[in-house]
């Protein structure tokens, strides 16, 4: 049995929220964290995609940039091809960002306003050594061409400012496959973009993990995005995840109340689609000082008193789907019927 792709085991992210200048200096005060991220575990298989979902300020892409070591791991592991990659004496960098690269959100500030496109989308072949300069140079058109602007020609000596949104992250795209990696993050990769040039986008990922292989880890608030692209996803509320399963299955039939409030609220041009839209109660808790128990039972129609004791772990929900929700287990079942 071949192991994940990538395997995130009880990985946490804590930021500190008020260290000041006397804090550094004296050691005055006690210092408080914002637990971005806060013990989340999943896997993503070989040519898998997996889509993060929740709302802003849910810790998903601070924990896509945390696999790639954009930000350090507080804690937890991070497993790629079976290697240990948050324990620096085992990773080799220059081999890991060969292997992995992201898709900006934004194309409008991912790419240096000084570089041609031709330089752009060459860099990371340059810095790796990779080739000669006529076998770069090659490299480059037909990779440039590969994402859909043809001929290469008429775009690789544009500037980015002379260049719409779509032809920026179509640039951006070809810039992270160019190295034949085997795992892409895709934080929001659509979301910036005209409606009419989103799809094309979209299906040019797809195209592109179909024909690389690639396993894809797409971060998105678009439930309906994710339900397109994604073979799995993972529902994530103030730091932890709530919900994981088939994203068809998670989509049409959520288990976590959390999750059923998201995909209440989700647009359906359907009329037959009838959907419950589930009422939250108050605001999102401070991310610094948690609830105790359940995170989401303040806001929970379905809460009882037993979810303010402590966190409920994932329960299996039938058919690969898990939920973070103490519904789920036997036992409270059975005293809630009782």
């Amino acid at each position: 049995m071949t192991s994940p792709k990538i395997e995130v085991d009880d990985l946490k992210k804590h930021f500190k929220s008020n260290e000041d200048l006397f804090t550094r200096l004296f050691g005055w005060g006690e210092i408080e964290y914002v637990k971005a991220v806060d013990g989340v575990s999943f896997e993503i298989e070989e040519g898998e995609s997996f889509g993060l979902a929740g709302e802003s300020g849910c810790g998903k892409t601070t924990c896509g940039k945390s696999l790639l070591h954009l930000h350090e791991p507080t804690s937890g592991t991070v497993s790629f091809d079976g290697q240990d990659i948050t324990d620096p004496a085992v990773r080799d960098e220059m081999d890991f960002r060969t292997e992995a690269q992201i898709i900006q959100q934004n194309p409008y500030e991912s790419i240096n306003p000084r570089y041609r496109v031709f330089d752009w989308v060459k860099e990371p072949l340059d810095v790796h050594g990779i080739g000669s300069e006529e076998e770069r140079e090659n490299t480059v058109i037909e990779t440039i061409e590969s994402v859909g602007l043809n001929p290469a020609e008429a775009y690789m000596h544009e500037y980015p400012s002379e260049l719409s949104g779509g032809e920026r992250q179509r640039v951006s795209i070809a810039r992270a496959i160019i190295l034949e990696p085997s795992f892409i993050l895709a934080d929001e990769p659509a979301s910036m973009l005209d409606v009419s040039v989103r799809a094309s986008i979209l299906d040019l990922l797809d195209r592109l993990q179909d024909e690389l292989g690639i396993s894809i880890l797409y971060i998105s608030h678009d439930l309906s995005l994710l339900k397109h692209m994604c073979d799995r996803i993972g529902i994530m509320y103030l730091g932890k995840l709530v919900e994981v399963g088939p994203a068809t299955q998670v989509i049409n039939d959520p288990q976590h109340p959390y999750t059923k409030a998201l995909v209440g609220s989700t647009p359906t041009i359907d009329p037959d689609d009838e959907r419950e839209a589930a009422e939250l109660k108050g605001d999102i808790p401070d991310p610094v000082n948690l609830p105790s128990g359940c995170r989401f039972a303040p806001r929970c129609p379905e809460a009882t008193d037993e979810c303010t004791v402590e966190e409920p772990p994932m329960y299996d929900t039938g058919d690969d789907q898990q939920a973070r929700c103490i519904l789920y287990d036997e036992e409270q079942k059975q005293t809630i019927s009782e």
